[in-house]
C-alpha cells in the first residue's frame, strides 16, 4: 500500500474526528504541570511574557509538544489570541519523526494538514 496514499487517509480521518471536538482549553501557568490534559493548551510563562506554549499531540502518541513563543529564537510560533478565549499558532506543527503528525492550531481547534 503506498505511504502517502495512508499518510491522506490518516489525515482526512483525523479532520472529519476533529471537526467534532471542542476546542483547546487555554490555560495560562508559570510552570508546566507534571501531566498534560490532551484537551488543552498550554501557554508558559509570567503574564504577558510568555516563552512556550505546549500540548498533547493529537494524534493520540502522547507524546509531549512544546512550542517556543520567544521571538528572539529560533523555531518560534507566533500566538494570537482571539476574543473568545481561543487561540492560534502559526506556522503549522509538524513533527518530523515519530508519529509524523502536521497540523494547525486555529481558534483553538486542530486542523490537520492535507497535502492535495
Amino acid at each position: 500500500m503506498n505511504l502517502r496514499w495512508w499518510q491522506r487517509a490518516w489525515a482526512t480521518f483525523l479532520s472529519w474526528i476533529s471537526r467534532r471536538q471542542a476546542p483547546l482549553k487555554t490555560l495560562k501557568v508559570e510552570e508546566l504541570p507534571d501531566q498534560l490534559n490532551a484537551t488543552s493548551l498550554y501557554l508558559v510563562g509570567e503574564g504577558k511574557y510568555l516563552w512556550f506554549a505546549a500540548m498533547v499531540c493529537p494524534c493520540g502518541c502522547d507524546a509531549i509538544i512544546n512550542l517556543n513563543l520567544l521571538p528572539e529564537t529560533r523555531p518560534r510560533w507566533k500566538l494570537t489570541e482571539h476574543t473568545d478565549g481561543t487561540v492560534s499558532l502559526h506556522p503549522s506543527i509538524w513533527r518530523t519523526k515519530d508519529c509524523r503528525s502536521h497540523y494547525f492550531v486555529r481558534r483553538g481547534l486542530i486542523e490537520w494538514y492535507h497535502d492535495d
